[in-house]
This record gives structure tokens, sequence and C-alpha cells, in this order.
């Protein structure tokens, strides 16, 4: 009887270890089965889905062309203008450009801002005529260093996306190089980029394409337009700025109004994203890294603002003045440069701009009596 319940006893403590063994086994194949299901799914971050020309999917530039017309040469994944720049604004850009030295009394420097056509095959003739532009601007100063050229620069980086697809701009990676130039010129240590955190929170139509989808309306022509991939907007910001402007823009009862927000706004895309659009100016807090006393004054149309996450970077404040609409700018600049304690001024503005009264509201009260230019300008 003994012997019997022994050999029971035996044999259930057998099932029971084997039981055991088997749900050991059972989790264990389960843990390696969800390990395999998780490595398997990977999600890229945004902004490695995209190539050095803002493409998806490892493509190169087409060279299927759509359109070129007398200003404009639409490929199927890119738009840029042509035959934009004009010397006839030589002469206008650097009589403001010696008034407003004159007047300030700063060390004064203007960056005509070449366009994307000048790295387009083909097109080399682009590339010339922007050259002939500075090299022209320049003789018209004594001391030409004033004219800050960026082509060269730009040259080292032109297989990088620098430029926008359908967006008549560099991008902040472009702006990025384009400030070094200017850190240079100023006596400043060049910026690392690998040091500034990269984000892409969105994508885009550019104003060239939206542009095109208005004017061109044969059914072909506008399908390919509409069919053109969306480019990322890349925000380059480093992790210890500030982030933080204060904003002076008109409201829509006309009346200015001051905001205080961040400088780099990550739920917009385009040039929207950094600073805004409709502004008259605005005061962004730096890092002072440059360590020295003297804060710059910005003066930029919507290419030239894109460098304001590196300026900040150097500079304590930097007073960013829009070209387009800051009226004000011409009586208030003693106060400006007083209250900000300014050293520096820079012009940076699209060449195919620069110069050009229409695109200069901020600028033209300077060769004007009383002060305010009744020109027009919209970009």
């Amino acid at each position: 009887m003994k012997k019997n319940k022994t050999a029971e006893l035996f044999l259930v403590l057998l099932v029971l270890i084997v039981m055991s063994a088997g749900i050991l086994i059972l989790q264990n194949g389960m843990e390696k089965l969800q390990n395999v299901k998780q490595q398997s799914v990977y999600v890229p971050e945004t902004r490695d889905l995209y190539n050095n020309y803002g493409l998806k999917n490892d493509q190169s530039l087409s060279k299927t062309k759509i359109l070129e017309t007398q200003d404009q040469v639409i490929y199927t994944d890119r738009i840029f203008n042509i035959n934009q720049i004009s010397e006839d604004h030589i002469s206008y850009a650097a009589d403001i450009m010696k008034a407003l030295q004159k007047k300030s009394g700063k060390d004064t420097y203007i960056m005509p801002i070449p366009e994307r056509a000048v790295f387009e095959s083909g097109y080399e003739n682009e590339k010339e005529k922007y050259s002939d532009f500075t090299e022209k601007l320049e003789a018209s100063f004594s001391e030409p260093s004033v004219v800050l050229n960026p082509l060269s620069e730009l040259e080292k980086h032109q297989y990088e996306y620098i430029y926008f697809r359908t967006r008549n701009s560099w991008t902040m990676r472009g702006a990025f190089y384009g400030t070094q130039v200017i850190l240079e010129e100023l006596g400043y240590d060049k910026e690392n980029l690998d040091a500034y955190r990269e984000y892409v929170f969105g994508t885009f139509d550019g104003n060239l394409l939206l542009e095109a989808l208005e004017k061109y309306t044969t059914d072909e022509i506008k399908k390919d337009i509409e069919n053109m991939e969306q480019e990322p907007f890349y925000i380059y910001i480093n992790g210890s700025n500030p982030n933080c402007e204060e904003l002076t823009f008109e409201n829509k009862e006309g009346q200015l109004q001051t905001l205080k927000r961040q400088m780099i706004q990550f739920n917009s895309s385009g040039s929207r994203a950094v600073i805004g659009s409709d502004y008259a100016h605005s005061i962004v807090e730096g890092r002072g890294k440059g360590q020295r006393k003297g804060n710059l004054l910005l003066i930029a149309d919507t290419r030239g603002k894109m460098m304001i996450s590196y300026l900040s970077e150097i500079f304590e404040k930097v007073y960013v003045s829009n070209i387009y609409e800051d009226t004000d700018l011409i009586q208030n600049l003693d106060e400006v440069l007083e209250k900000y304690n300014i050293e520096y001024v820079i012009w940076a503005q699209d060449v195919a701009e620069t110069g050009n009264k229409s695109y200069m509201k901020a600028l033209n009260p300077l060769l004007m009596e009383g002060g305010v230019s009744d020109v027009g300008t919209d970009p």
C-alpha cells in the first residue's frame, strides 16, 4: 500500500515538473517571439526618410522637364527661377547701403543671397550673373568687404539639401553655410552644424509650386505639378538656445501688437516656422557665445531670416527687421541702435530683390524725404 502511494506521489511530482518545464519553455518562446516582432518593426525618424535632394527612397533629381519659360524652369520634382538678376538694381542698392552706413555709423554689410539656379546643370550662366552682380556691387564701395558673397561656401555643400525644390529660398541648412561667411567676416569662430539638433515636423508645398498651379491650367501640366512630391522642412536649433522672441506685427485692427513666443515654431513648416511671415520686427533672445558686448541688427527678407537660429547663438540679442514690412525702421533706427546695443548691421536679401524698390519697404526711406516710401512691397 505504501509502495502504491509512493508511486502515485512520484508520478504527480513528475507531472508537475514536466508542466513547469513546459510553461518555462512556452514563456521563453513567447518572449523571443515578441523580441523578433519588436526588432522587425523599425519606424525611422521623419528626418531619415529624405536624402540630400529632399526626396524619399534615394531618388535622384529628375531629368524630365515639364516646362521652361523665359523666367522659370519646371521639372517633375522641382521648380526654380531664371533670368531674375538685374544689374539695373545695383546703383540703388549701393546708394541705400551707403546711406545705411552713414546713418547707423556701425559696421554695415550686405549679403545678396543666390537662388537655386546657380547650382542647376545647364544653367551655369545664372552663376555668372550672380558673380557679376556682386562684383559690380563691390566696385561701388571703397571697402569691398562690405559685400558678403556666400556662393563659394555654398558650392562646397551643393550636394546637400541647401535649397528647397519648390520654394524660392535656401533651406535652414543652406542658411547655416551663409551664416559662416558672416561669422568669418566679423571675426567669430565658425559654428559646427553637428552641435545643432535636427528636426523634421512636416512637409509642405513651396510658393513656386502653389503659384504654378494657379498659373498653368493645362490639364497635363497641372497634373504633373500636382504630383510633385512635397518636401520636408528641416529645423536646426541648439538645445541650449533660448528659442524666444518678441514679435511685433500688425493685427487685424491695423494696430501694432507685440507677442512674446518661440522663435522657431515647431508646428509650422516653410519660412513661417522661423520668426513668422507677416511681421514688422522681432527681438530674438540669444546665447551670446561670441562674448562681445555688441549685438546685431539683421535687415532681412524671408531667406535672410533663416539664419537667425545660428546668429542667435553668437549674440545676446538679434534685432530682426522685416525688409518687406518694417516701415518704421529708419525713423526709429537711432533708438534701436542704442537700446539694443547694436554693433553690426547686416542686410541679407535674395539677389533678385536686392536693389529693387518694390521689395525694400524698410530701407527705401533712407533715400526719401519725409521718410516713408509708398512703393509696393508684395514679396
